[in-house]
């Protein structure tokens, strides 16, 4: 364009423009140039700004992903963890079933033995004393019975309770040693600390039932403070009102008050500060939540068998792994975790490593008393 301006020449027109006027092209170029290296150089630095932001966004959604897929895996070896210690439970449960069952046997073996005894009795027309030895022989083996096979104090001071009452209805001089030692084992027997076992299994029930309605702290809800709930008319209403000879920008100070106020008031309803020590736990997806619950419900259904068991080391295993799981996922501000850690802490109490005292002494003295001619029934 400007080569072909300077070709045309108009009629009558002089010889070409002055040297200076012939300059002022290429300085325009030059300045066109420069606006153009610029708007370049701007554009490639935000280019390289922008994948830089993109690729630092890309590293923590990956490490987030890692994070997050770690978490789950070791969720997972935890719940399979619990699977096999549950059945494992559920072997030591048979093999306390199976005490059980040969308890039962055993009593209703003991039941044919008092029945034979005493048909025995009907035709050989034996004497009081004879007969009484051996029912407090038969309700003594009853009480070891009980203590080596079930480890239930209870029933075997009742069945010590029962030979002491039938020795004393018998009032017999020979029968005051045997009745010295009963007493002596009834009351090692009472000085053992008692163990409400349907009381203890009842509070883990509750537990167990409990567990799907505590709050975990990845999804708590930030409280509202107390003093949010008064009207934002009531602090407006106590904000100072400016003197009227107060300056303008005084009373525009006065003015914002009740607008700084109602926005503190929003802030902090909306912003909550708490402690945590391990921020990871707040990374936990609904899915690794229902699996922490399961464990935990595996957790204290294992310690349940453990009690039915009387078994001291899996008991305070399992009671310390879900108490570790209290404190670590769940919010401990909420009212319904603060009643399960109190519940849990009362079936910690419980101590299941209780050894029964032998009643042998017992046994040895009511034989010692039997006549010689009676066939004593041997000790189950």
């Amino acid at each position: 364009m400007i080569a072909s301006e300077k070709d045309i020449v108009e009629p009558g027109s002089a010889s070409p423009a002055a040297p200076g006027g012939a300059s002022r092209p290429p300085r325009a170029a030059r300045s066109s140039s420069r606006w153009l290296f610029a708007a370049l150089v701007f554009s490639v630095i935000v280019i390289i700004a922008l994948g830089a932001a993109l690729w630092r966004q890309q590293q923590l959604i990956d490490a987030v992903g890692r994070e997050s897929a770690s978490r789950y895996v070791k969720l997972d070896t935890q719940t399979r963890e619990a699977q096999n210690r549950a059945r494992q439970s559920l072997s030591v449960a048979q093999d306390a079933a199976d005490k059980l069952a040969a308890l039962d046997a055993r009593l209703v073996e003991s039941q044919s033995q008092q029945a034979a005894l005493e048909q025995l009795y009907q035709q050989l027309s034996r004497g009081e004393d004879e007969w009484a030895m051996i029912e407090v022989e038969q309700a003594l083996s009853m009480a070891a019975q009980q203590l080596q096979l079930a480890g239930n104090i209870q029933s075997a001071i009742a069945a010590l309770e029962v030979a002491d009452a039938r020795l004393a209805r018998a009032d017999r001089p020979q029968f005051a040693a045997v009745r010295r030692t009963i007493a002596r084992d009834m009351q090692r027997l009472a000085a053992l600390p008692s163990l409400d076992v349907t009381g203890t299994a009842s509070k883990l029930d509750q537990l167990i039932a409990s567990v799907d309605g505590l709050p975990m702290l990845a999804s708590v809800e930030p409280r509202r403070a107390a003093a949010s709930n008064a009207p934002a008319t009531e602090t407006d209403a106590a904000a100072p009102a400016a003197p009227a000879d107060a300056s303008w920008w005084q009373r525009t100070v006065a003015w914002t008050v009740p607008w700084r106020d109602a926005l503190l008031r929003d802030t902090n309803q909306l912003i909550r500060i708490q402690r945590i020590d391990q921020p990871g736990v707040l990374l936990v997806s609904p899915e690794q939540a229902a699996l922490l619950r399961e464990n935990l419900k595996l957790r204290l259904t294992s310690a349940r068998m453990a009690l039915l068991a009387r078994q001291d080391g899996p008991w305070r295993a399992d009671l310390a792994a879900v108490l570790e799981g209290f404190n670590r996922y769940f919010d401990p501000e909420a009212r319904q975790t603060v009643r399960a850690q109190a519940l849990l802490k009362q079936v910690s109490a419980v101590d299941l490593n209780v050894q029964a005292p032998d009643i042998g002494d017992s046994l040895k003295a009511a034989r010692a008393v039997l006549p010689r001619n009676a066939p004593a029934e041997p000790a189950r």
